[in-house]
């Protein structure tokens, strides 16, 4: 079973510990802060890379928002160890701090947008919903283009090994590339669950895990725009 793809924008840091998960209470209680920022590219949208300070690469899966401060949310085997965001492999433009992680568990973290520098549109979803086996369902991935098939399972555990056990996840019959990062399950207008890991490939087809993206929204008080 391999885990979402997360790519190494250069020699990789040592990772150390977990990022504890931050609470809606938490999100909540701070403003964000201005960063400066140097020839920010026109925006971060969803399947956009973003890069850490740690040495890593991963691909937005949503945009939201906690009242009137905005997040993107990745993976967490993405954002765990990291502290701060960037546009770019060079670090040039930041876009801001990890504020949450929850993996393993779960799989998801959070990114707070605190560069008013770099807008960062909604994720184009009219709602967030939750999925029922038999469901029909796409995803797009911008390795492996858009992939549809059937949720097959809920509740799913997965082992990624070396600890990163996963539970609670949508098992699907959508298929994803080794290596690819994934990408937002969805039905029709209805945003469904976060890429987090898979089996197989898309010739002789495979097996696609997705974290429940209401889960996330209401553990952390966020709402798709």
């Amino acid at each position: 079973m391999r885990i979402g793809h997360r790519s190494t924008a250069r020699p990789a840091v040592r990772r150390s510990g977990l990022a504890a998960v931050a609470l809606a209470a938490t999100l909540a209680a701070s403003a964000p802060t201005a960063a400066a920022a140097s020839a920010p590219r026109p925006e971060v949208s969803v399947g956009d890379l973003v890069y850490s300070g740690n040495g890593t690469a991963c691909r937005v899966q949503v945009n939201a928002r906690g009242g009137t401060v905005y997040y993107m949310i990745l993976p967490g085997h993405c954002t765990q160890g990291t502290s701060a965001w960037y546009t770019t492999a060079a670090l040039t433009t930041y876009i801001g701090p990890t504020v949450a992680t929850s993996f393993p568990g779960n799989d998801y973290g959070l990114v707070r947008y605190d560069n008013p520098a770099v807008p960062h549109p909604g994720s184009g979803f009219k709602s967030a919903g939750s999925a029922y086996v038999g469901e029909q369902v796409c995803s797009r991935s911008t390795v492996s283009g858009l992939h549809c098939g059937t949720v097959t399972a809920l509740n799913a555990t997965v082992n990624y090994g070396g600890g990163g056990v996963v539970s609670g996840l949508i098992a699907t019959t959508v298929c994803t590339e080794p290596g690819d990062p994934g990408g937002v399950l969805f039905s029709g207008s209805t945003a469904l669950g976060l890429f987090s890991g898979g089996s197989g490939n898309c010739a002789s087809g495979g097996t696609g895990y997705y974290q429940p993206l209401t889960e996330v929204l209401a553990a952390c008080g966020l709402s798709l725009y």
